[in-house]
């Protein structure tokens, strides 16, 4: 997770928890502050050009890749070299995170290099209010013909469609950092007045609360028909007992005779 300050890693967080179940396995491209984050809940390999951050985190596993020039769409772009990544990989992984390289034009060479990865996962990008990762974004979501779901500062690809309440909490917690942040970086892209982040806050929270109600009431009925499945079984069970009971009493006073 690249070196943006730490509120964005915090939503980028609650979106991966949505996404894959704890202890899993993530690639990120890109690594830093937020990466000693993500190693406490999951497995992380982190692929890294800087050799000053290499090592910055003791529990990630670290992909050395030096940045090679690569022809992308008519262009050059720097990006990790593809031979370094291709031969330390691990075998399974659960999500790809794209926060890296840093600059402005290298994550293209993502695009140029999907045949690297396994591509049936999540895949998340950091830093789509920019330009060019939210191109990045779109193009991998073209490419692959999968949806995208854009929040404030990040971006999703995803091999399924997400269902409502995935979308409502991501988009809350990504709202709360939003609405508390400071930084002038940030407040450069965005304004909204507090009446109006107070009421998708109310929006959200109640599409969550529907959603949990929903589930809640799914358990119920199945409950319910598990119950109502084992009172017929047991009916059913006894009722045959007395309709072969006579049976078997005579069978057993004619093999007597």
């Amino acid at each position: 997770m690249g070196k943006s300050h730490f509120p964005i890693d915090l939503a980028i967080m609650s979106a991966i928890r949505q996404l894959v179940k704890p202890g899993s396995t993530i690639v990120e491209l890109g690594s830093g502050n937020g990466t000693n984050r993500l190693t406490k809940e999951f497995t992380v390999y982190s692929i890294e050009d800087n050799l000053n951050w290499i090592g910055y985190c003791e529990d990630s596993n670290y992909i050395h890749a030096p940045l090679v020039k690569l022809d992308y769409d008519e262009e050059i772009v720097e990006w990790y070299n593809p031979d370094i990544i291709k031969e330390n990989l691990p075998e399974n992984y659960d999500l790809i995170l794209i926060d890296g390289p840093a600059g402005k034009k290298g994550r293209s060479g993502f695009l140029a290099n999907l045949d690297l990865f396994n591509l049936n996962i999540p895949i998340v990008i950091d830093d789509t209010l920019r330009e060019h990762e939210c191109n990045v974004a779109r193009e991998t979501a073209f490419l692959l013909n999968r949806p995208m779901y854009m929040f404030w500062n990040f971006s999703i690809i995803t091999p399924e469609i997400l269902n409502r309440e995935q979308i409502a909490r991501i988009q809350k917690v990504a709202l709360e950092i939003l609405d508390g942040e400071e930084e002038p970086y940030l407040s450069s892209y965005f304004s909204s007045a507090k009446e109006k982040v107070a009421k998708n806050f109310t929006t959200l929270e109640g599409v969550i609360k529907e959603e949990q109600e929903k589930k809640l009431e799914y358990s119920r009925l199945k409950a319910s028909q598990r119950k109502l499945k084992s009172i017929e079984n047991s009916f059913s069970l006894k009722l045959g007992r007395i309709i072969t009971s006579p049976i078997t009493i005579l069978l057993k006073l004619i093999r007597r005779n």
